[in-house]
């Protein structure tokens, strides 16, 4: 009896155990304010016709204690299959211009830099990455350190544009005990231009919760993306067909099936419980052992 009792505080404490560490999870602490170097914004969409240009800007700010001499430059960029790591090379054009090479910052302080982008005649229609680049060097306590940041800079040449894309792959998690059934995504972007999806995904059954959507995330042409994502989980355990997969910002949605069995803890300490009762009141219900049984044959 004793066993069994254990072996149910066991069960109780695994199930508070994972509910105490949902809170701690959930109530971590928010990031630190950024230091060094910033640009706003982080990406730029410019739009233009073969043979036209345009202008815009971004804000370069000193966010150190010391003043800074800042360079500017363009280079171009790409990003790797799967992982999406950006690389960074110099320009295959001289379409974007920065009105200034270097400017000087004060602590605190920010400036507005502006620059042009002239596409020639007949160029080629379609997506051209384009990274607004801020260096300077800081010297603080005998150690010297390159601060750089970024604002990328999507250009789309009008024209015939195309953002055709599909899943390479895919796959979710079949049975899951958590409060989400994760799954992920390798969608591909065969089109010329790059072209934002949103992921998500949803349960079909009794006592499941409404689907959530991702923020958007970009596709580049040629380069295959991981994504992931997750469902909410039910109410209640069961078999459930998943739906999942993304749809694009013309709303053209890419979906998978499947089946899925969600297990949540809770179910599992009350199967336990629920046998532990049931095989002591099988006992009791057996009377006395056996043993006690022949006690008494050879005491009459």
């Amino acid at each position: 009896m004793k066993r069994r009792f254990s072996l149910l505080l066991l069960t109780l404490g695994l199930v508070l155990g994972y509910i105490a560490i949902g809170t701690a999870q959930a109530a971590a602490p928010p990031p630190a304010p950024a230091r060094g170097l910033l640009i706003t914004p982080l990406r730029q969409y410019l739009s233009v016709d073969a043979g036209h240009g345009t202008q815009s800007s971004f804000s370069v700010a000193n966010l150190t204690s010391n003043p800074l001499s800042v360079s500017l430059s363009v280079e171009q960029f790409s990003v790797t299959d799967y992982t999406y790591d950006y690389t960074f090379h110099a320009p295959a054009n001289n379409w974007l211009h920065i009105d200034q090479s270097v400017v000087i910052l004060q602590p605190n302080q920010t400036r507005d830099i502006s620059y042009s982008l002239d596409v020639p005649a007949r160029s080629a229609p379609g997506g051209y990455y384009y990274t607004l680049l801020a260096s300077a060097n800081l010297a603080s306590g005998g150690v010297s350190s390159t601060l750089q940041a970024a604002d990328l800079a999507y250009v789309t040449v009008n024209g015939k544009l195309s953002t055709v894309s599909h899943l390479e792959d895919s796959s979710i998690q079949l049975i899951s005990f958590g409060r989400t059934i994760p799954f992920r995504l390798r969608p591909i972007n065969t089109g010329n231009v790059y072209s934002f999806v949103y992921i998500g995904g949803q349960l079909h059954g009794l006592f499941t919760k409404p689907a959530e959507t991702s923020s958007a995330h970009v596709l580049l042409p040629g380069k295959v993306r991981s994504l992931s994502g997750s469902i909410p989980s039910p109410a209640l355990p069961g078999i459930y067909r998943a739906t999942y997969g993304y749809k694009t910002a013309s709303n053209w949605v890419v979906q998978q099936s499947r089946w899925v069995v969600y297990i949540p803890p809770w179910s599992v300490a009350f199967v336990l419980a629920i046998a532990i009762l049931a095989s002591t009141a099988r006992k009791r219900r057996g009377g006395k052992p056996a043993g006690d049984k022949d006690s008494q044959s050879d005491q009459g």
